[in-house]
């Protein structure tokens, strides 16, 4: 709760900061309050301090070791993307403590979305984190793809909306009950409707599948992030990733873990269709882009994974390894992508062509990310996909096996960027020489990266 506090006090306070002329005051502000609310969840998941301001509000929001190991992951990925945004948002100067401000905002629902005890705090907490990425997947004003991105994204989102409010009004008409607790106490004495619980279930996990954007729900995020600016669609593709399937276990696990045979097959459905699908279409991906907003899609299949494997020991610590190292590798391979597109018309994979000999360093962060995403022992990310296929494995072969060959055909489309970096004759002529801002960001994820490839332990062992 304390974190929650200083984020909007923070955001605030960068609102009204707006007018200075002093650009770098805003994002010190926005780190102090982003790291000042990441120490803060720190100290109290470390002294398991789960009370405090908790007690006041412990009916809708309760801070427990799940919500602040899970807060952790997504400070950790937010202050990462901050780092990167005095360069990163240079063309917004205009509008700078907006953006600064409305990223704090949403930052606040997704810690929201990890401590909810009621689900109405849920459907709080997902609009607080969606309406502020609205505004700010439409900050270029001036680009028509900006303006794209920000209009789809509104308008599937209202629509995910409306179904995941139907879904919780026909989840009460079943339960006459909002609190997570009083609900599944009503699924596990069978004092519910079956069939408007089960269709509000559906509807539930409809509006759920669209923010994780898990197949077929996920038609909106290759164009969103495609014509959102890149700082915005590192964030959708890592925090906003985080606090959909943080909220998604959490809901999951303690209101339906009585209706899991319900559930768990169109779950199961959905993460085959998810991997199979995003891996396959990534295949034909030219744009980097894009071929990053199918890796996002597919790797909310691989996530599934460890939803299906709810009441297994390990399955929320194998999500939350795997999420950390996924959102640390993303923002530091779209770390690289805004250097090597910086002044280039090429937005593509070409982009990268020759940067091995150009920029070796930057080739070498690049590559670490890449081998990550794709789980290539012994980086941090083949650690984090074992510890999610070994818990899901239990009851589900058949569908580790199809996340197995996903992976295995996802290395195609990474190596893409490899190959370019290394083996293409031709050089990216544009790219510019790397702020010390990126440099440090890159330093950090490396090495978080290989400290958690390590001892992969101290994170799966949190929860």
């Amino acid at each position: 709760m304390k974190a929650v506090l200083i984020l909007f006090a923070t955001g605030i306070l960068v609102l009204f900061a707006g007018f200075l002329k002093k650009r770098t005051v805003l994002l010190a502000l926005a780190l102090l309050g982003v790291g000042l609310a990441l120490g803060v969840v720190v100290a109290d998941l470390w002294a398991g301090d789960y009370d405090g301001l908790n007690s006041q509000f412990k009916s809708m929001l309760h801070f427990d070791r799940y919500a602040l190991a899970f807060s952790a992951v997504a400070l950790t990925s937010a202050l990462l993307l901050l780092g990167l945004s005095r360069w990163g948002f240079r063309e917004l100067s205009e509008t700078l403590g907006d953006n600064y401000g409305l990223i704090l905002f949403s930052m606040c629902g997704a810690l929201c979305m990890f401590a909810f005890n009621n689900i109405v705090m849920l459907f709080l907490g997902i609009e607080i984190l969606s309406i502020p990425l609205y505004v700010l997947a439409g900050s270029r004003r001036d680009n028509l793809a900006s303006n794209e991105a920000a209009l789809k994204y509104f308008l599937m989102g209202s629509f995910a909306t409306g179904i995941l409010l139907f879904g919780i009004a026909l989840m009460y008409g079943a339960t006459a009950s909002f609190d997570l607790q009083a609900i599944a106490a009503a699924l596990e004495d069978g004092r519910h409707s079956a069939s408007m619980l089960h269709t509000g279930i559906l509807l539930i996990l409809t509006g759920l599948g669209f923010k994780i954007a898990a197949a077929p729900f996920h038609f909106w995020a290759p164009d969103v992030y495609q014509g959102s600016p890149n700082m915005v669609t590192a964030y959708m593709a890592t925090v906003v990733k985080t606090a959909g399937v943080g909220a998604f276990f959490k809901l999951f696990s303690v209101a339906f873990a009585a209706a899991t045979p319900f559930w768990a097959l169109p779950v199961a459905m959905i993460a085959g269709l998810t991997m199979l699908l995003a891996n396959f279409t990534a295949l034909f991906q030219t744009d980097f882009k894009r071929l990053m907003a199918y890796s996002s899609v597919a790797h909310a299949g691989y996530l599934l994974l460890g939803i299906l494997s709810i009441g297994q020991e390990g399955a929320a610590g194998a999500l939350l390894l795997y999420l950390l190292v996924y959102g640390i590798a993303s923002i530091c391979a779209f770390a690289v992508y805004m250097i090597v597109t910086e002044d280039n018309p090429d937005s593509g994979i070409s982009a990268f062509n020759g940067l091995g000999k150009k920029q070796p360093l930057l080739a070498a962060a690049m590559t670490i990310c890449v081998l990550s995403l794709a789980g290539i022992p012994p980086t941090a990310g083949f650690f984090g996909k074992y510890f999610l296929f070994a818990v899901a494995f239990e009851r589900y072969p058949w569908l580790v096996g199809i996340a197995v060959v996903s992976s295995a055909v996802s290395i195609y489309y990474y190596f893409k960027v490899l190959i370019a970096m290394y083996f293409s004759r031709e050089q990216n002529e544009h790219v510019v020489p790397m702020p010390m801002d990126f440099r440090l960001v890159l330093i950090a994820g490396i090495a978080l990266i290989a400290m958690l490839a390590l001892a992969p332990g101290f994170v799966y062992g949190l929860i």
